[in-house]
């Protein structure tokens, strides 16, 4: 019993760990153009800004913020929705960096009234996940405009 229970939490605790090490690992990847500033541009988004802003922001205006990421995560992930996501790979990445926006939207609010660096460090990756969407969105229309030429 005792064994059993100490290999389920001994798994769990490496599904976690290995959760937040892909989801860091898809998110330092960097692409031959960043199409994320010519998005953020075209749609009025603000995830630069906010990602500028948390270095000299106090936590009384982290949930402006938090709003504006929000926000910016909605408008982007329904630009996904709309280019074809190519190969499967990509379509995990997707999936994957979605749970983790969602679960640091948690870990935001679990710890902003212990800890302002952490619920800082929740945002930063935050607005690192949009702005990742926002890159894809671009590469893969630019994928769709040439392959339609």
């Amino acid at each position: 019993m005792i064994v059993a229970l100490f290999v389920g939490i001994s798994s769990i605790v490496l599904l976690g760990y290995w959760f937040r090490y892909t989801s860091l690992l898809i998110l330092s990847t960097k692409t031959c153009q960043d199409f994320s500033y010519d998005i953020a541009h075209t749609h009025e988004l603000q995830f630069h800004e906010a990602r500028a802003a948390l270095a000299s922001t106090s936590a009384e205006r982290f949930a402006v913020l938090l709003s504006g990421l929000d926000h910016d995560y909605r408008l982007v992930s329904a630009l996904l929705r709309n280019v074809e996501c190519g190969e499967s790979r990509a379509c995990l990445e997707d999936v994957i960096l979605r749970i983790d926006f969602v679960g640091l939207k948690v870990a935001y609010r679990l710890s902003l009234p212990f800890s302002e660096n952490v619920a800082r460090l929740a945002l930063t990756e935050m607005s690192d996940v949009v702005a990742h969407f926002a890159n894809s969105v671009g590469e893969r229309s630019m994928a769709a405009n040439g392959a339609a030429a």
